[in-house]
């Protein structure tokens, strides 16, 4: 049976273009603090490159420095609006949970073009090139603006991703490390291993399961149809029932099942291990082939209630 079913593991091989726009990305760094640090370091290198690089202003006179050490300025100012000041003004537009990679690339073309529009506004102001019209100095000052701003973001946007690399990896160890306590506290107070009379499941129709909760691994749901994954002494057995996982949630009702996914419902003493990576978590269900994917949105409260569960277990 579990040969049968590892054809039907929920693994994606190919992404199309569209899939990696929306694959997830972090909104900067979740801390102020940091973000501002991000902030300066860019800036400086703005200062620094265009003092190495003497761009020309209008392509005529070249930038004198107080002019290169404006430029560093508006870009401070620029990337502290856009990253700081907007996302507390428009939280729900700027929510992190749900970033990604297309939001990111808007999100850094606007960061351009903005700090070209201010660049504009001060060059007209203190009549920096007083032989070009104001249309001439906007597409100018854009032009540099991305030129330049090449470099700060590819190294900006590595650094953003392998950021958000090393935290998932650290919490899946974090993870790992509880469901390896948790199975420790398994054999010590097994009496706490969970409900090991029958579970019945109820679907819509006539038809109804009964298995054992510790049996359970996972329930995978298709719209008002959900399939039990569960393991016996012949290999692993599976049921379609018709019943939205909501519905089959409120009836396990359980404090070591949790909810992963819109589609997915596990039992935490099936997990084998986490890992994560830039696109979030995957859950190894034990002695299967199959990889559980986490959505982001439920990535840091399947790991808190990890931790849930192994600290009420440690009370026992």
């Amino acid at each position: 049976m579990k040969e049968e079913l590892t054809h039907k593991m929920p693994v994606q091989l190919h992404m199309s273009l569209g899939d990696h726009l929306k694959s997830p990305f972090p909104f900067y760094l979740n801390d102020d603090r940091k973000n501002i640090l991000l902030i300066s370091a860019i800036s400086l290198f703005v200062v620094f490159f265009m003092a190495v690089y003497k761009p020309f202003r209008g392509g005529l006179i070249p930038l004198e420095f107080w002019h290169i050490l404006t430029f560093g300025t508006i870009t401070f100012l620029a990337l502290f609006i856009n990253i700081l000041i907007l996302p507390k003004l428009f939280p729900v537009t700027f929510d992190p949970v749900h970033w990604n990679v297309r939001k990111y690339i808007l999100i850094t073309v606007w960061n351009c073009v903005f700090i070209g529009i201010l660049s504009t506004i001060f060059d007209s102001f203190i009549c920096a090139c007083p032989e070009l019209t104001l249309w001439q100095i906007f597409v100018h000052a854009n032009s540099q603006v991305f030129l330049i701003g090449i470099f700060p973001v590819t190294i900006s946007t590595l650094f953003l991703r392998n950021n958000m690399l090393q935290e998932n990896l650290a919490s899946a160890i974090q993870a790992n490390r509880e469901l390896e306590r948790i199975q420790s506290l398994k054999k010590e107070i097994p009496a706490q291993n969970g409900n090991t009379s029958p579970l019945t499941l109820f679907s819509e129709t006539s038809e109804t399961l009964s298995i054992s909760l510790p049996d359970l691994l996972f329930v995978e749901a298709d719209d008002n149809y959900s399939t039990i994954f569960w393991k016996q002494k012949e290999g692993i057995q599976k049921k379609l029932l018709r019943a939205n996982l909501k519905n089959i949630e409120s009836q396990i009702d359980n404090s070591f099942t949790l909810r992963c996914h819109r589609s997915y419902l596990v039992n935490i003493n099936a997990i084998e291990n986490i890992t994560g990576n830039t696109n979030g978590y995957k859950l190894k269900i034990k002695e299967t082939d199959f990889s559980i994917p986490v959505s982001r949105q439920k990535g840091k409260e399947v790991i808190e209630k990890i931790q849930q569960v192994r600290s009420v277990m440690e009370l026992y």
